[in-house]
C-alpha cells in the first residue's frame, strides 16, 4: 500500500489553518460584542446616576378654565430639562414660570415653579431629558 505523506501534511496544515481562521473570527466577534456591552453598561450607569439625582416635590395641581397647572419644586442636584408634558398620557403644550410670572426654560433647584398646560385632565405627567417620568394628580 502506497501512501502520500505530503498530501496528509497539506491536509493537516489546511485543517489547522481553517480552525485558526474560524477561532479568530469568533474571538473578534465576541470582543466587539463585549465592547458594545461595556459601552452600554457605562451609558446605563451614567443615565441611572442622572435619574437618581432628580427629585421633584409636588405642591399642588388643579384644572383651570385654560387647561391645568401644577406647582412643583425641584429638590434634585441640578436644573432639570423637561422633554414633554402630558395630560392623561397625551402630549400638551406648556409654559413654566416662577411664582411671580417670570418664564423659565428648565426647573431650577430649590425654586417653586408653576407649569401651565393647555388641556385639562386627571393627571399630569412630566418627562425629563434623562428619561424620568413624574406624575401629579390634578383636582
Amino acid at each position: 500500500m502506497e501512501r502520500k505523506a505530503i498530501s496528509e501534511i497539506y491536509s493537516a496544515a489546511l485543517m489547522f489553518a481553517i480552525t485558526l481562521a474560524i477561532a479568530g473570527l469568533i474571538i473578534a466577534a465576541s470582543t466587539n460584542q463585549f465592547g458594545n456591552q461595556q459601552k452600554s453598561a457605562s451609558q446605563m450607569l451614567t443615565s441611572s446616576e442622572n435619574k437618581m439625582s432628580e427629585s421633584i416635590s409636588f405642591i399642588a395641581g388643579r384644572n383651570t378654565p385654560a387647561g391645568s397647572e401644577v406647582e412643583v419644586v425641584n429638590y434634585g442636584l441640578t436644573n432639570l430639562q423637561i422633554d414633554k408634558i402630558m395630560i392623561d398620557g397625551t402630549k400638551a403644550s406648556y409654559n413654566m414660570s416662577y411664582i411671580n410670572g417670570t418664564h423659565v426654560q428648565s426647573l431650577p433647584t430649590r425654586e417653586p415653579i408653576v407649569i401651565d398646560a393647555d388641556r385639562s385632565g386627571s393627571k399630569m405627567q412630566l418627562a425629563t431629558s434623562n428619561g424620568s417620568i413624574f406624575e401629579f394628580t390634578l383636582q
